[in-house]
């Protein structure tokens, strides 16, 4: 995308459709291209900003197959800068909230959209790769489409898929143990007691005594419904 300034900003997409200039940004952001954002104009917050109206409008058209694989790459991207997971300092402290005043909105279009366009095995790793980005961060809406889109079979192999995915977690892999902070997060939700003490289980050799002891305390608490107070606390992202 090229921005040119009149007496506004004007944007044009160079990529082709709009995936491709998402990924050529990407690209260019890990090369260095936006270090510093802030103080060279917001170029490439201004960019980041526009492809998100562009998909907020065919989201409203309900473009879901093209959205599906434009706010996954957004989304997941914005997770691993903000958590300086890749080579890429635009130099805000908090990238999601200057991207976004309502970032949960944006989670909620990405998963609607998982929904509408996906089978189950598409969509559990589609989910599977979004959690395992999350890091420190939390969302409503990913878990509220799931819960109310689904059907109650089609959430239960849901769920069977996505055990199956976090099978010989160890505590070197990060990933699996942000997923299952994320189904804990479903279960609760749910009001399930039994999967939520399950999963526990499987956090127990992976996490220190103390997380697993205040996790499970966590079920239902004031704690978890305000900010999901153990997993930011031993969260490496913090």
């Amino acid at each position: 995308m090229k921005i040119t300034k009149t007496v506004k900003y004007n944007y044009r997409l160079t990529g082709g459709t709009l995936e491709k200039d998402i990924e050529s940004f990407i690209e260019e952001v890990k090369d260095g291209k936006y270090d510093m954002d802030r103080h060279y104009k917001e170029y490439g917050l201004k960019m980041i900003k526009q492809y998100f109206r562009l998909l907020g409008t065919k989201f409203d058209n309900q473009e879901y197959e093209e959205c599906k694989n434009c706010y996954g790459k957004l989304i997941i991207f914005l997770f691993d800068s903000s958590q300086g997971e890749i080579d890429a300092d635009f130099g805000y402290e908090d990238l999601l909230a200057k991207a976004s005043n309502d970032f949960d909105k944006l989670v909620g279009n990405y998963f609607v959209c998982l929904v509408k366009t996906c089978e189950i095995e598409e969509l559990s790793d589609r989910v599977f790769e979004y959690a395992s980005h999350l890091g420190g961060y939390g969302f409503d809406s990913d878990m509220r489409v799931l819960l109310s889109e689904l059907d109650g079979n089609n959430l239960e192999i849901f769920w069977r898929r996505m055990l199956i995915k976090i099978e010989g977690m160890t505590k070197e892999t990060q990933d699996k143990t942000d997923v299952v902070y994320f189904l804990m997060g479903i279960a609760e939700e749910q009001g399930d007691k039994e999967k939520y003490f399950g999963l526990c289980e499987r956090l127990k050799s992976v996490v220190s005594e103390e997380e697993y002891e205040c996790l499970k305390k966590e079920y239902r608490s004031e704690e978890r419904r305000v900010g999901k107070e153990c997993r930011s606390r031993w969260s490496p992202y913090h």
